[in-house]
């Protein structure tokens, strides 16, 4: 058992500014894993409702968020995410990766700045080195974001209060989460499926290193309003029945057992509202293991693990894991495995799906 009573330095706050909420984390590291040692979540969107003050102003959330928990210090880490960061594969000379000059970055800034949507002369950019493969396949993954929405980031931060310390991307965030929910980093291609607010975002990594950013579908907002026009309901009430019921189990092994539980033909009716949906995610993520796999031919495929907040939908890992072939789990799931490198100690294990970007965010780099 891991003593909290040592006393040891605590990480910067991850900070996770999301659609629907402000997230923040501390760690404490100790030998190779790392305890969760504060954690607050401050929604934004009270059931459902939607208020534009809390995405274009978070200063008053992120304030509110942090005196929920026992922080110490004001160092904080913060994340770009689309529609704020683009994300663009790259295929550089390797004598450019190899080189940390200024002529390199130049060279990997123009590649950036031609695939990017914003002004060249507005965006910051920066990318990072993917792992080497004998197949012609992307190199790097560059990134792009604009100026002031960086400014903005720093100086939000200290309005709250925080000195921002580092700008570090949603997909490398949640790479290094994964990366805590086992003892080692495998040459698998392994995956993260970000179940947001606005939208589903997958990220597959290979040796730990994010190969692949890509938006997979809506998110949790899409999926309640298409259960509401199925059933006609409003939005609140399509929200309760999705989070109370979930969806139905599939397959010939287990439908009988679900259709008698309690809420079982609730389950079946948003399984049929959400089918369409849900499949199209699906084949989002199964082609984009299928290039990874084509980029790195001969790799093994590892769990998708399932975070944000649409994963608590009751039966999408089970879903999923019958459409795709492979095992779906939620970060939650893990914390009981020998080989999980995170203590968390919270009763509330769901929450620690909601917390992932800001749990990566915080952990070293």
């Amino acid at each position: 058992m891991v003593s909290l009573r040592s006393r040891r330095k605590r990480t910067p706050i991850g900070l996770d500014i999301g659609a629907s909420g402000i997230r923040a984390v501390q760690l404490m590291h100790t030998g190779d894993r790392s305890i969760v040692a504060s954690t607050a979540s401050c929604e934004c969107r009270p059931n459902g409702s939607v208020d534009s003050d809390a995405v274009q102003q978070p200063t008053g959330y992120i304030i509110k968020c942090l005196r929920m928990g026992e922080f110490r210090g004001r160092r904080a880490v913060v994340a770009l995410n689309p529609p704020a960061a683009e994300f663009h594969s790259l295929e550089l000379p390797p004598t450019v990766l190899a080189n940390q000059n200024s002529d390199a970055a130049q060279v990997v800034r123009y590649e950036v700045e031609r695939l990017a949507n914003s002004p060249s002369d507005s965006v910051e950019t920066s990318h990072w080195a993917l792992p080497s493969t004998q197949v012609s396949a992307p190199n790097a993954i560059g990134v792009a974001a604009p100026r002031d929405i960086l400014t903005g980031m720093l100086k939000t931060c200290s309005d709250a209060g925080l000195e921002c310390v580092r700008i570090d991307t949603g997909p490398t965030a949640l790479a290094r989460f994964a990366a805590t929910l086992t003892s080692t980093v495998t040459q698998a291609v392994c995956g993260v499926l970000d179940v947001g607010y606005g939208e589903a975002r997958l990220v597959l990594c290979v040796g730990g290193v994010p190969v692949l950013v890509r938006r997979a579908g809506p998110g949790g907002r899409a999926w309640t309003e298409r259960i509401a026009d199925s059933l006609q309901l409003s939005t609140r009430a399509a929200e309760v029945h999705k989070r109370e019921h979930g969806i139905a189990l599939t397959g010939r092994g287990i439908r009988r057992a679900a259709e008698a539980a309690p809420g079982s033909q609730i389950a079946s009716i948003l399984l049929g509202a959400l089918r369409s949906q849900l499949k199209e995610l699906a084949s989002e993520i199964k082609r984009s293991y299928e290039y990874v796999l084509s980029c790195y031919p001969g790799r093994d495929v590892r769990d998708l693990v399932l975070v944000g907040g649409g994963a608590a939908l009751g039966n999408l890992p089970e879903f999923l894991t019958g459409a795709l072939g492979i095992t779906v789990r939620r970060a939650s799931d893990y914390l009981d495995s020998e080989s999980c490198r995170l203590c968390y100690t919270s009763g509330n294990r769901q929450r620690l799906e909601v917390l992932a970007s800001a749990v990566g965010l915080a952990a070293e780099p």
